[in-house]
C-alpha cells in the first residue's frame, strides 16, 4: 500500500536585513528536493516568503538583494510621524518581488502574520494583496509606520511571534522547518545607536517570549548573522552564504523526518 508523504511547511523569522539568510536557505531545500507545501512569514520573513510564493527566482532574488542599498529601502526620515520611514519604498520593493500578486496568485498557500494595533492579536494576512500584506507585516513599531487594510491599523508580524509555526500545523503541514534570526545573548551591536538599542531591546523581549513558548518547529534552523545591521542591506552575499550553510547542516535532520513519515 502507498502511503502519501507528509506535508511540509516552511516558517520564516523576522530579523530586519538578517533576512537575507532565507534566500540562501530556501535556495538549499530547493536544490535538495525538499519539498514545500506551505509558507508562512514574519516581517522579512513574510517580504521573502512571498517572493517564493509568487514564484521569484531565488537566485535572482538574492541578485536583486545584492544590489540594493538604503536608500532603494528606506524613506528620508521623518521622526515627527507615527514612525521614522514612511514604508512607500518598501512597498515598492514588495511589489516589484511579488509582481502585484494577490494571495490567490501564489504557487503555495502563503501567510503572512502581522500584528492588529487596536486589538494586539496577531493576524494572519491570507487574501488581497501580498504587497499590502508584507508591508504590513514589516512595520517595525516607531520606525515603519503602521499600514491599514481593510480599516485595520497593523504593526511587524514579529512584535508578539517571531516564527509563525502554528498556523502552518492549523492548515495542515506535518512537519514544520522554522528559521530562527534571533542573535543570542551575549551580544552587544559594534555602534550603540537609537536603532540598534531598540532592536536589541526587541531580540530581549522576544527570547523571554520564546521562553515561556517556544517557536514549536520540528526542525529549527538558525544561522549565525549576528554580523549583519537591522536596517541597511550590506553583505548580502555573506549573510545569504551563511542561510545556505545552516540550511545544509540541517539537511539530515529534515530528511531523517521525511523518512520517518514516508
Amino acid at each position: 500500500m502507498q502511503h502519501k508523504r507528509k506535508l511540509i511547511g516552511v516558517a520564516l523569522g523576522s530579523g530586519g536585513m538578517r533576512g537575507l539568510a532565507h534566500i540562501g536557505i530556501l535556495q538549499v531545500l530547493e536544490e535538495s528536493d525538499i519539498p514545500i507545501d506551505f509558507v508562512s512569514g514574519a516581517s522579512v520573513g513574510a517580504f521573502m516568503g512571498a517572493a517564493y510564493a509568487a514564484e521569484m527566482d531565488l537566485y535572482a532574488l538574492g541578485a536583486f538583494a545584492a544590489r540594493l542599498s538604503r536608500r532603494d529601502v528606506l524613506d528620508p526620515p521623518n521622526p515627527f510621524r507615527s514612525g521614522v520611514f514612511s514604508g512607500k519604498k518598501f512597498l515598492k520593493l514588495c511589489a516589484i518581488v511579488t509582481e502585484n500578486r494577490t494571495f490567490q496568485e501564489t504557487c503555495v498557500p502563503f501567510w503572512c502574520s502581522a500584528v492588529d494595533l487596536e486589538t494586539s492579536l496577531t493576524c494572519y494576512l491570507h487574501e488581497g494583496s501580498l504587497a499590502e500584506a508584507v508591508r504590513a507585516s514589516i512595520a517595525i513599531p516607531g520606525l515603519l509606520r503602521p499600514y491599514s487594510i481593510g480599516g485595520r491599523t497593523y504593526v511587524d508580524g514579529g512584535t508578539v511571534e517571531a516564527i509563525p509555526v502554528d498556523i502552518l500545523r492549523e492548515n495542515g503541514a506535518n512537519i514544520v522547518i522554522g528559521v530562527d534570526l534571533s542573535i543570542p545573548a551575549p551580544y552587544a551591536p559594534r555602534k550603540s545607536t537609537p536603532y540598534s538599542v531598540a532592536f536589541r531591546s526587541v531580540d530581549i523581549m522576544r527570547a523571554a517570549i520564546d521562553r515561556l513558548k517556544p517557536p514549536g518547529a520540528d526542525v529549527l534552523i538558525r544561522p549565525d548573522v549576528s554580523f549583519m545591521g537591522r536596517l541597511v542591506p550590506h553583505d548580502a552575499a555573506k549573510c545569504i552564504a551563511i542561510g545556505r550553510a545552516a540550511a545544509a547542516k540541517a539537511l539530515p535532520a529534515i530528511r531523517r523526518l521525511l523518512a520517518q513519515h514516508a
